[in-house]
């Protein structure tokens, strides 16, 4: 509990420095900024395996990202925060039938078959991602568009968005199917978001997500221990 207060208000902290000095305080702006903050409610009582608080609050902040990434013109986007909507709602119910007595959910470990097929879907999802952008596209509704930035001069800023998109559809299913390793794949998804959300100048969203990536540390570490015990 000291931990998870103590992160918390270091987070709102963050947040809300870059809030005020980043933004023109908006009205959208003050919803991204509530949007960060139920976020990081739903993260840690994820990473502690608090399943009704994380869920739920999951189910509320993927809620207002749908209602941001629309509001702001970016439809696409809103595929990401509805599909993990849904995910929260089915682990809602699949986590209460696997609790330890405390009431807490009781996280597995993976076995090789798990994750081939874990790698089989990045790859998969890698490869028709821009095979269904470009249909999305052609109805207005692309998730990421092609501008032709690169990253350093190097990556292609496409590319960055496509992994981004499907290593964290990957991570939050593996991590609803309640397997341990899934906070490795949120490790390296925040990572990618983080340079996401600095080149498209979304400052709130970086900040939230370095507070994030010392959560998935923390709730790799939990996981872990406990399917150990279990």
């Amino acid at each position: 509990m000291q931990w998870i207060i103590a992160w918390f208000v270091f987070g709102v902290i963050a947040l809300g420095t870059g809030f005020w000095l980043t933004t023109e305080h908006t009205q959208l702006d003050w919803f991204y900024l509530g949007v960060s903050l139920v976020g990081l409610g739903c993260v840690v009582s994820l990473s502690f395996r608090r399943n009704v608080m994380g869920n739920g609050l999951g189910m509320a902040a993927t809620a207002g990202e749908v209602v941001v990434q629309g509001t702001s013109g970016a439809v696409g986007l809103m595929m990401a925060p509805l599909f993990n909507f849904f995910t929260h709602v089915y682990g809602l119910f699949y986590w209460s039938k696997n609790t330890d007595p405390d009431g807490n959910m009781v996280p597995k470990s993976a076995t090789k078959w798990v994750w081939i097929v874990t790698l089989a879907f990045i790859a998969i999802g890698l490869t028709l991602f821009p095979i269904v952008n470009e249909w999305l596209a052609q109805k207005g509704y692309a998730v990421v568009q092609d501008d032709g930035s690169q990253f350093l001069g190097m990556i292609d800023f496409y590319w960055i968005n496509v992994f981004a998109f499907v290593l964290s559809i990957t991570a939050q299913a593996t991590m609803i199917l309640r397997y341990s390793f899934n906070w490795w794949i949120w490790i390296a998804v925040n990572f990618v978001w983080l340079i996401v959300n600095l080149m498209t100048g979304n400052y709130i969203f970086a900040i939230q997500t370095m507070v994030y990536q010392i959560n998935s540390f923390i709730g790799l570490y939990e996981w872990q221990r406990s399917a150990e015990e279990a």
